[in-house]
């Protein structure tokens, strides 16, 4: 388990399945982190995380350490063992938006990547219209890399995905600054 100022970082327990069902299935963050189609996602999508948990590199919940709240999930997939890259993905409930807990986790994770798994490079995607998250991913250090334009049709409009990604000497060097 790990620790920052106000979080908790931990490994997914049996009943965190729930949970993250229920948080794939709110519409306001699901829109933000698939491009196929919003929908309910039945009890077969339990299976789907249970073997996302189980494939990825590192897939941890985040909880508030004051009270324990249920916050959301950050994780490492698609690892690319020879050339030391990872994709990263979070999610945070609705109501932990906006209080500075994404930009906790991802400068406690990306950290974590390049010193303790030996990344090269963290890579991420996102939407253009998420706005919010691009402006955390500039903040932690994460430079645009491609943009699709019109790649991902949702709530009835195209919009951009973003490629974004950090290197591991780029993140020393603004630790270095710090």
């Amino acid at each position: 388990m790990f620790e920052t100022n106000n979080l908790r970082i931990r490994a997914v327990h049996n009943t965190d399945i729930i949970k993250l069902h229920d948080l794939w299935n709110d519409l306001r963050v699901q829109k933000t982190l698939s491009p196929v189609h919003v929908i309910p996602l039945g009890i077969k999508f339990e299976e789907t995380l249970r073997s996302w948990v189980s494939d990825s590199l590192l897939y941890c919940i985040i909880e508030t350490k004051a009270e324990s709240e249920w916050v959301g999930f950050v994780n490492f997939f698609n690892a690319d063992k020879k050339n030391r890259d990872a994709t990263l993905a979070i999610a945070l409930c609705p109501e932990f938006w906006g209080r500075g807990y994404a930009t906790e986790v991802l400068r406690f994770i990306v950290d974590y990547a390049f010193r303790e798994l030996a990344l090269h490079r963290v890579t991420l995607n996102t939407f253009g219209n998420n706005l919010a998250a691009i402006k955390v991913y500039r903040k932690v250090g994460f430079v645009v890399e491609t943009i699709q334009r019109k790649a991902n049709w949702s709530g009835g409009k195209w919009q951009d995905v973003v490629s974004m990604g950090i290197l591991d000497e780029e993140w020393t060097a603004t630790r270095k600054e710090d």
